[in-house]
């Protein structure tokens, strides 16, 4: 089954997605530090619609809203008692972007994607969570080590793409990956300590949404009417969907 979509959008798409990675990786240190020092202040979520259509990290409104402070309280080790601290979440993150790297590996060995320019989207993606996870992994000080998947997460991604039975399922399911893993970031913002750990997250948290609206494209054919459940284009990114560390331990 071919899929019926903009190739040519798709393509641009996948590359302003890519130049927003390399934007927001390389300022991370100057172009977020005031954006952030507000965010456990403010109200509110980025528009899914700018990562299509914005490229400076700076010009994206990300912002947590009041609902979001107590999930520090959620943020508990199944052994223990002890809030996790910002690095145990950074190890977490570490794992999810991890395995989301190990998903698309087998996604691209399975065959089931034979439409190139979708491919080269995954593949692209692909790489990106790969930084992600390597900047992750620099802050967790050694409570992970690079490349260790969440086995909680791999467990449930291998089979799910292992009862996806066409390039639609497929691409559904990268979906669903993308939006779980921007919605665990606007989660974890408001738990997280330091400014540091902030801005990495809030760095990572538009590109994982604008892969989704990406993958959105072909999902929903470009029209957003389509999308009832506006699970490809919410009006703001929100915490709902989002992967709990405490259910998807590291180890």
């Amino acid at each position: 089954m071919t899929l019926d979509f903009d190739v040519e959008r798709l393509t641009e798409a996948v590359a302003e997605n890519d130049e927003h990675h390399h934007e927001s990786m390389r300022t991370l240190g100057g172009d977020l530090r005031d954006l952030h020092a507000e965010s456990r202040r403010a109200v509110g979520g980025a528009s899914r619609r700018d990562f299509l259509i914005r490229s400076a990290v700076a010009a994206t409104t990300l912002t947590v809203g009041t609902q979001v402070l107590p999930m520090g309280r959620l943020f508990t080790g199944i052994a223990s008692a002890q809030v996790l601290t910002d690095a145990d979440i950074a190890a977490f993150a570490a794992s999810l972007e991890f395995t989301v790297v190990n998903a698309y590996s087998a996604i691209a060995a399975s065959g089931k994607v034979p439409d190139q320019p979708v491919a080269d989207a995954m593949a692209s993606f692909s790489t990106q969570h790969q930084a992600h996870g390597d900047a992750f992994t620099s802050l967790s000080t050694g409570k992970i080590t690079p490349n260790t998947v969440n086995p909680t997460l791999q467990t449930a991604l291998a089979t799910q793409l292992g009862q996806a039975v066409d390039e639609m399922g497929v691409v559904r399911l990268a979906l669903g990956m993308e939006n779980a893993a921007a919605a665990t970031y606007q989660f974890a913002l408001g738990a997280l300590e330091t400014l540091q750990y902030r801005q990495l997250t809030a760095s990572i948290m538009p590109i994982e949404a604008g892969h989704a609206a990406v993958l959105g494209q072909i999902v929903f054919g470009g029209d957003p009417k389509k999308d009832l459940e506006k699970v490809w284009l919410p009006p703001f990114q929100t915490q709902a969907g989002f992967v709990d560390p405490t259910k998807n331990p590291v180890a």
